[in-house]
């Protein structure tokens, strides 16, 4: 099952050029991931609980609606972090990127779509995993 994640994630990077990418529980416990030597997929996936725990805080205080995905830019980089919630409405998984920053809105635009489709790919397995 985890095989299946990782080439998801190894088609998501090929396809968006990105640095990494990973699926996490909302705790920050790495599922799968695909990245360069030089990245930490430990701290990314920490990093990216974090953010999502942060930001459905923020959606619970100020009662706004369901947390979708965060987005980050810097100077150069960019991160994803799209929030995956199972059917059960309590078990959530997190897919986050790393990558260079979009070069137009149409690229960022491109990268979303990825997501989607690493999202709905590897929706089945995590469903599968949520279950266990």
């Amino acid at each position: 099952m985890v095989s299946r994640l990782d080439q998801v994630l190894k088609e998501l990077n090929d396809n968006g050029n990105f640095r990494a990418s990973l699926l996490a529980t909302n705790a920050g416990l790495v599922l799968a991931s695909q990245k360069s030597e030089d990245i930490d997929e430990r701290v990314v996936a920490a990093m990216g609980s974090l953010l999502s725990d942060a930001a459905s805080n923020a959606s619970e205080e100020m009662n706004l609606s369901l947390l979708s995905s965060i987005k980050i830019k810097y100077s150069e980089d960019f991160i994803i972090c799209r929030n995956i919630i199972m059917s059960d409405k309590k078990t959530q998984f997190i897919l986050a990127v790393l990558s260079k920053n979009p070069e137009s809105n149409e690229i960022e635009s491109y990268y979303d779509q990825l997501l989607d489709w690493a999202v709905e790919n590897a929706r089945p397995d995590l469903e599968k995993l949520s279950s266990i």
